[in-house]
Formats: C-alpha cells, structure tokens, sequence
C-alpha cells in the first residue's frame, strides 16, 4: 500500500492517506448483497466501479466520494445512491462503519441517471443495521429473509433527497477554482481575484459560473464551505472554531447558515 495525498479529495489535515483497492465483484449472490466493514480515517478507496447499483451508507463517521469529477461530501445520517457503472472512489474523513446495499439493476428504480445525496430516516437507519447484522449473504429470497429485503429495499427507495448536494461545474477551469475552494475553504475566493486569475471579466466569470452550475458563485462557496463545517464538526472541533476557520464574524452567523441549510444546528454534529 502506498501512502500519499492525493488531489481533490484530502482532508486539510496531517494524516497520512490510506490507499486500499475493493476486491472486484462482477456478480451479487441474491439481488441485495450487504457489506460492512471498518474503516480508519484517512482510507482512500482507489477508483472502481460496480455493475450493480450502490447504497452507499456509513452507521458511523462520514465520508467524500469522488464521482464524475465531482467531490460530494457525505455526512452520518445521509447516504448516496451511485448508478450502476460508474466509477468513484470515497476518502474517509474520520472512522467509518460502512453498512452499504449492492443492488442488482433489475431490483431498484432510480429515477435518475446521477448519485444523489439522501437523508436516512431512524426507522431506515436500525432496519439496515439489522439486515446487515442478521440476514445470511444466501438468503432465501421466497422466505422471510427475503420479505424483509425487500421491504427494506423499497424504504431506501423512498428516502428524500437531502437538498444540499452541491452542482459542480462541467468546464476545467471552473472545476479548478472549485476544487481549490474545497481544500481551501477558510480563504476569501474572492469573485475579482478568481476572474482575474483565469483570465475573465467578473461579469462573464459569474455568468458562466451560474450557467455550468445553476448557482451564483457567492451561494456555491457557501455551501461548500457549510459542507466542509460538517467534517470538521464531527472530527472535534468546537463550533466556535469551526466558525472563525470558515470566515464568520460568529457563532450566530455560522449556526444560522447550517441550520438553514442543514435543518439541525451544528451542535447536532
């Protein structure tokens, strides 16, 4: 295994990245397959794919997965759905217990071609935990077992969509000034001195900003910036601090921002 930090998805922090590879499954042994696992902050999961769906999920801790060129970040309490082959790869960002669903194709109906970022309900949250925990990996798909999976399958279905999944830009300039927003986000990115940098009129950089996005670049740094607050709030750090290394005046400011964006304060975190 080597150990290196690679670029976009580090954590800003003095830890050593874990590289590990998934061991290659090409087939599932029942049309829901459960894998769980423990895995130490800083483990970064090289770049594979899968031709099943994926629930990505973690009981515990949180993670980024990297997909499509874009660096989504996914707290506890919220998982991804990452279509069937597509490749990705996810950093952990503190101790994780993954509780992940492969799902066969021909299982679950996704009503989009993209990952997409849910809330996990409590009631979803214990039924994986017990699936994971008590149905065999050659469960009888006629039986109870089978009954239960398929129940549960059709609660993830139903899970909303958390709301706060971030739209990345498609050009490589933009992708650029986002992804060094994402490693830097205690720094100003100020609109003038990003235009200036790659060459553009504020105007024209915050019109094409909006169009290969659908946000204006001041509401895209905000949520980065709320996204990035969640890591550092899980790995410890007070809110005080949390708000101070993101730029707010204080902790009124900051609570205010995460609780519109997030519905909870950040001392749920």
């Amino acid at each position: 295994m080597s150990y290196s930090s690679p670029s976009p998805l580090s954590l800003n922090e003095d830890v050593l990245i874990q590289h590990i590879a998934v061991p290659e499954r090409l087939t599932l042994p029942r049309p829901v397959y459960f894998r769980t696992c423990l895995l130490l902050k800083g483990v970064l999961i090289n770049e594979h794919q899968h031709p099943f769906v994926e629930f990505l999920y973690a009981r515990e801790g949180g993670m980024r997965v990297e997909i499509e060129g874009q660096a989504l970040i996914v707290p506890g309490f919220y998982g991804i759905w990452i279509p069937a082959n597509v490749p990705h790869r996810v950093l952990t960002t503190s101790n994780v217990l993954l509780e992940s669903l492969y799902i066969g194709s021909d299982s679950v109906v996704l009503n989009h071609d993209n990952c997409r970022v849910v809330v996990v309900s409590n009631f979803v949250r214990e039924f994986i935990h017990h699936a994971t925990k008590n149905v065999p990996e050659q469960y009888d798909s006629q039986g109870d077992d089978g009954m239960l999976v398929a129940v549960l399958s059709a609660q993830i279905q139903k899970l909303p969509d958390a709301g706060f999944s971030l739209p990345w830009p498609s050009s490589p300039t933009l992708m650029r000034v986002c992804r060094d927003i994402q490693e830097h986000p205690d720094e100003e990115h100020s609109i003038e001195r990003w235009a200036s940098t790659i060459g553009m009129s504020v105007r024209t950089f915050s019109r094409r900003f909006k169009k290969e996005t659908g946000v204006a670049f001041s509401e895209w740094k905000k949520r980065m910036r709320l996204l990035e607050s969640v890591i550092m709030l899980k790995n410890n750090r007070s809110v005080t601090q949390v708000a101070l290394d993101l730029g707010y005046s204080g902790t009124a400011s900051f609570s205010f921002a995460f609780r519109q964006m997030f519905g909870v304060p950040p001392t749920r975190y």
